[in-house]
């Protein structure tokens, strides 16, 4: 019996890139500004596992790093402002006279919900196509409203992943990679219905 071909050697090569990969995501991370290049890095290296059947880990990262860099540094300097500005304009609503609340919590509700369900779609859309800036933030959009099951599923899987972080923060040497990994399997199934519906039509 080869070693290299049982079901725990398996197991342990996932667990083990799993570990790497999400290793190194931490790492780049660190200078803050960097988060959104080694997320996107991160799906990548994640994509040619599920496509390519790659077990390469830190040379594909690298790679995608910098492939990726400017745009989804783009994206980060877009995202993470609006988010601060979401929770501010929550914050001071919440705050507001009673008749006033109601009025401006609804839209605020629906905005936060479209920017929610766009980030669900946002890296697998970013690493899957060769697409714009605009048009990943278009079809982000499209696509999560169009597969709303599969958004619904991913932000739920999201909270429940989270509380376990902060239950278990031990689990943040792995739980980032396998979020990203499970993620891109949920978004490629969506991929899949889109690419067979383009070569029905």
């Amino acid at each position: 019996m080869n070693i290299l071909n049982s079901r725990f050697y398996i197991v342990l090569e996932k667990i083990s890139n799993l570990f790497i990969l999400n290793v190194l995501w931490i790492v780049c991370c660190i200078p803050i500004i960097t988060i959104f290049p080694a997320t996107a890095a991160m799906f990548s290296v994640v994509r040619q596992w599920k496509l390519k059947s790659e077990v390469s880990v830190v040379k594909p990262f690298i790679r995608a790093f910098r492939l990726n860099f400017k745009q989804s540094l783009l994206i980060g300097i877009l995202w993470i402002p609006f988010t601060f500005l979401l929770y501010l304009d929550y914050f001071y609503v919440i705050q507001a006279a009673s008749q006033w609340r109601t009025l401006l919590l609804v839209p605020l509700f629906f905005i936060g919900l479209i920017f929610l369900f766009m980030t669900t779609f946002l890296f697998p859309v970013m690493t899957h196509y060769q697409l714009r800036l605009r048009d990943v933030l278009k079809n982000s959009f499209i696509v999560s409203l169009v597969y709303f099951p599969t958004t619904i599923l991913i932000i739920i899987l999201a909270a429940i992943f989270l509380f376990i972080l902060l239950y278990l923060p031990v689990t943040c040497l792995i739980i980032f990679s396998l979020w990203a990994n499970i993620n891109f399997s949920l978004c490629n199934r969506a991929f899949n219905k889109i690419e067979k519906l383009r070569i029905e039509e």
